[in-house]
């Protein structure tokens, strides 16, 4: 029975989340698009481990305190090349897409892109801690990885609809590493990393993992008010062109 949840928590979190934002798009995206997009999100997790690994191997800062050598780690060697690889992917695919045609659209291949990347990550983080691993995955891991998706989405959807300048896209890239090397840096830390697990209290585990919650929620509400605003915007073209 344990090994049915496994595999049903390894890919439920994406399903979910897929339909969520698809449905909430009141003009439906081709799923020809979604599909290259969610392929190319799972593709470019090759590239990533590559570019994880030759930054890692760099060593800056590694003599450093393991707090804070963890958090550049974080943030210089996993949080950047993941959500640079899932941006690519809507810059140089969806964006050229004829399907890419309304902001929201921004939101939905953002997830899309990340959500692919997450769900083949998903599988081999699994594969090597089991149950535990993959219920606290679909519950954090995987939903944050599509609310970072949006943010990256959402800053390509600016620049092209709302006559945001390019940089807006740097904006979104960071604002979206930031979360995620937050994000990850208070999930091990909290998890006791055999690096730095003898330097956290456990009353500083706590709080922890109180901040870890509240960027969490901090992400959805964020992510949650943008799809709610641009569906209503969706809602009153529509009316107009009903007129």
């Amino acid at each position: 029975m344990l090994p049915i949840l496994t595999f049903v928590l390894t890919f439920l979190p994406t399903v979910l989340l897929m339909t969520y934002f698809y449905r909430r798009d009141r003009n439906r995206e081709p799923r020809k698009v979604l599909t290259g997009t969610f392929l190319l999100g799972v593709f470019v997790f090759i590239p990533v481990v590559f570019v994880e690994n030759l930054f890692s191997s760099f060593g800056i800062l590694s003599h450093a305190h393991p707090l804070v050598f963890n958090l550049y780690d974080m943030f210089a060697n996993v949080a950047i090349p993941e959500e640079s690889f899932k941006l690519l992917v809507v810059i140089l695919y969806c964006a050229r897409t004829k399907a890419f045609d309304e902001p929201m659209d921004g939101i939905l291949y953002g997830v899309t892109a990340a959500l692919g990347f997450a769900t083949i990550e998903n599988i081999f983080y699994v594969i090597g801690g089991g149950f535990g691993t993959a219920l606290t995955r679909a519950i954090l891991s995987v939903p944050s990885h599509a609310f970072w998706g949006a943010i990256l989405g959402y800053s390509v959807a600016l620049v092209r609809f709302k006559g945001k300048g390019k940089i807006t896209i740097l904006y979104g890239l960071l604002a979206a590493a930031s979360l995620h090397s937050i994000f990850n840096y208070l999930l091990l830390t909290i998890e006791g990393s055999t690096a730095y697990s003898a330097a956290v209290s456990g009353f500083m585990i706590l709080g922890l993992l109180h901040i870890l919650f509240i960027v969490f929620a901090i992400e959805i509400i964020w992510i949650l008010r943008i799809v709610r605003r641009l569906r209503k915007e969706q809602d009153q073209i529509a009316a107009q062109e009903a007129e």
